[in-house]
């Protein structure tokens, strides 16, 4: 595992566990009737697919910068797909705390695409 891969390994895991503390609290303490029992899983969901992609950006940065502007679109492209579709079939199957949800994956969604986007723009500037 190379050093970018790994320092961005830890810092997605400190976010994620942060959000589970501040998510829990706040459903517990606040919007208890608005839990969302989806809520772990959407986490650990963002954390694996963030992880994944962000490794297959930092390989083609690494490989051919030149070739990594379109790729990282075509990424940010799919990724919000998936994201969307993920969201389509739980709000299909489950239409109670339908706004709940929506707001919680718009929230995870910003988060982790902040983290990625601040992370890959470091490695960058370091290359040029």
């Amino acid at each position: 595992m190379n050093r970018y891969v790994k320092q961005f390994f830890f810092r997605l895991l400190g976010v994620t566990l942060l959000l589970a503390l501040l998510g829990g609290a706040v459903f517990y303490f606040f919007l208890q009737p608005y839990y969302l029992p989806v809520f772990p899983f959407l986490l650990g969901f963002f954390f694996l697919f963030t992880l994944l992609l962000h490794t297959y950006q930092l390989k083609i940065a690494h490989a051919d910068f030149a070739r990594f502007t379109r790729q990282h679109m075509l990424v940010t492209f799919g990724k919000l797909v998936v994201y969307s579709l993920v969201a389509v079939i739980y709000l299909a199957l489950k239409k109670d705390n339908a706004v709940s949800f929506v707001i919680v994956t718009l929230l995870l969604y910003i988060v982790f695409s902040f983290l990625e986007v601040s992370h890959l723009s470091r490695i960058t500037r370091e290359k040029n």
